[in-house]
């Protein structure tokens, strides 16, 4: 792999200045590094791919490497990043391209071992559209791998990256120093052997990547490259069903016959491929027969209600972060238009339906998957959270002095994800957290889905959820993970406490607070007024109902203070977690893994070898 000093950054810095200024680097590959960038001139983030001085030097590679940006640099579609300018300064090769926000599909398969069909088929086809499209015009990428294919964050739209950059004029398989063009797990059996390669060559290239995202595994996987090679070249690959025995048998078909030996025998055009994708996908969806799901009308809206305060909520706490707009008023419900909400519950809707109409209106699709979710789970604590009685809600605000439903707390973590995600889990599932993961809402928590966990009894001095779980009465957890804006290797980790369930429990355990203490008050007035005033009993009521109403009004009023403090040390103890988690990141960074976990329980005595 080519290497790119500090020394050689300098040079650079200066050949470039005026034009693009380097921000810092994005990755390596065997025929250059890239950097983001900006364009001075356009004002606009660039991804720059330098060829190495090492590499520069010679006049072959770099005017093969400069040929091939400027091929590459005549595709303009959708799914292909663009090439904006291929150049050479002082001896220097470089190729500006789009700057892509987001991660490589081998990244993706990676952090969730594999991936189902429906995502899959959409990766694969949109990158068979731009192979289609490519091969139309006598292009060849030869190196499609998941690492070229990149998932834009915003969109998910897939973009295929590195067009042509692999090809070799003189040998389609060697460069001039030994070293094999394109990655050897995706290679062609002809790209394997030097046969001349044509667009048949790219599909056998996607059909390993299905099949490694499918599957979490590669056709062939052998410790050395060589093997590799020999695999590709002389023995079918194995059919993707006896490795993953879930996938749909019609998608593992498609992907069969991209694995296939001869060219011939594959399916023939990116055209074909995505269409064969598309047919697989909806044969699989009918062989199932599964018939839509349809909910009552009000339940619908319910789950309208539910996901529009939800999104209410989190977009107060944006707000209150960034101190930008008062906070608005929470629980406000937003009905989509065309569902009032004081509809008969006379007709139902299928769940699609729900879900695209609440997407319409501008509620995101993450929360009503959380209402859904919420819905599945327990239907009458989705009402009870979407409309509380009046009463109740009047008493609480009133009382508790706030009309907070949920608490939560995050941190920017300086790591990607995917880091992020492996010291959470193994942070809150030891001891002293000890949190058992109850369920996930929404989808994978690196696509934006809600981890819940079940928090644990009181079992020794090391408890860290005292006031979560026995002052605000709060059974679980919510914790959601977001790429930070515009940082691909930062995230936020927001942890959540629902408030709405334990309400009840907490009214009622002030309201029988400020009674007995009313009743205290009304002792001890009756003990003052019998040994201070020595009345008949008939008038020891008096400084009894004094007594009464003074202790009983201070204790009354004590309550928003009391509770208020009571959600200062619930939030205390979600940054302590939060805390907790950053410090094990740290180490991880520090010692290359995380520390050893404790066990759960009791353990100290254990710990100390005195058991």
């Amino acid at each position: 792999m080519p290497t790119f000093t500090t020394d050689d950054l300098s040079p650079l810095r200066s050949l470039l200045r005026g034009q693009y200024q380097i921000e810092r680097e994005l990755g390596r590959g065997g025929m250059g590094i890239v950097f983001l960038a900006r364009d001075e001139r356009l004002d606009r983030p660039v991804a720059l791919k330098v060829l190495p001085p090492a590499l520069a030097r010679d006049e072959a590679t770099r005017t093969r490497f400069l040929r091939e940006a400027r091929l590459a640099a005549q595709l303009s579609h959708p799914h292909i990043v663009p090439v904006y300018r291929a150049d050479e300064l002082d001896g220097l090769a470089f190729f500006a391209m789009g700057y892509v926000e987001g991660e490589t599909f081998g990244a993706r398969i990676r952090d969730r071992a594999r991936l189902g069909a429906v995502e899959t088929v959409r990766v694969l086809r949109e990158v068979a559209w731009a192979l289609a499209y490519a091969h139309a015009r006598g292009i060849v990428h030869r190196d499609v791998k998941p690492e070229n294919i990149l998932l834009e964050r915003a969109s998910g739209r897939a973009v295929v990256t590195d067009f042509g950059i692999a090809r070799s004029s003189v040998d389609p398989s060697l460069t001039a120093d030994g070293h094999v063009l394109g990655t050897v797990h995706f290679m062609s059996p002809e790209q394997c052997t030097g046969e001349a390669v044509d667009g048949r060559s790219d599909l056998y290239a996607l059909g390993v990547t299905g099949f490694f995202a499918l599957s979490g595994r590669l056709p062939f996987d052998e410790d050395a490259p060589q093997a590799v090679i020999v695999a590709h070249a002389t023995r079918p690959a194995p059919s993707l069903r006896s490795i993953a025995p879930d996938v749909p048998a019609a998608l593992a078909d498609v992907i069969d016959r991209c694995l296939q030996k001869d060219p011939a025998a594959r399916i023939q055009t990116g055209e074909a491929l995505a269409e064969a994708l598309t047919k697989a996908l909806e044969t699989d969806e009918a062989d199932r027969r599964v018939p839509a799901r349809v909910l009552p009308t009000e339940q619908a809206h319910a789950v309208w209600r539910r996901a529009a305060q939800l999104q209410a909520e989190a977009a107060s706490r944006l707000e209150s972060r960034l101190r930008a707009e008062p906070e608005p008023e929470r629980g406000a419900a937003v009905v989509p238009a065309g569902a009032a909400a004081d509809a008969p519950p006379t007709s139902g809707l299928r769940v699609h339906d729900v879900a695209a109409a609440a997407v319409e209106a501008g509620i995101s699709q993450q929360y009503v998957a959380l209402a859904l979710a919420e819905l599945e789970r327990a239907p009458e604590a989705l009402h009870r959270a979407d409309d509380l009685p009046a009463w109740k809600r009047q008493l609480s605000t009133r009382l508790l002095g706030t009309d907070e439903r949920t608490l939560s707390v995050t941190r920017t973590f300086r790591v990607p994800p995917r880091e992020a995600l492996a010291a959470l889990g193994r942070t809150l599932q030891a001891h002293p957290y000890s949190l058992t993961l109850r369920d996930t809402l929404g989808g994978h928590p690196l696509d934006g889905g809600v981890l819940v966990f079940t928090l644990p009894a009181m079992v020794d001095a090391t408890y860290k959820w005292t006031y979560t779980r026995y002052a605000v009465y709060s059974p679980e957890l919510r914790v959601s993970m977001r790429a930070a804006p515009g940082d691909a290797r930062a995230c936020d980790v927001t942890m959540q406490v629902d408030l709405a369930p334990g309400l009840t429990a907490v009214l009622a355990g002030y309201t029988f607070g400020c009674a007995g203490l009313a009743a205290g008050g009304a002792g001890i007035g009756l003990a003052v007024g019998a040994k201070a005033l020595a009345l008949t009993g008939a008038l020891l009521a008096m400084p009894a109902l004094a007594g009464w109403a003074v202790v009983g009004m201070g204790s009354a009023l004590a309550v928003a203070p009391l509770h208020r403090w009571a959600i200062r040390k619930v939030r205390k103890e979600l940054e302590d977690t939060l805390a907790a988690i950053e410090t094990s990141v740290r180490a991880q960074d520090i010692f290359g893994e995380l520390p050893p976990a404790l066990p759960r329980g009791p353990s100290l005595a254990r710990l100390s070898g005195l058991e």
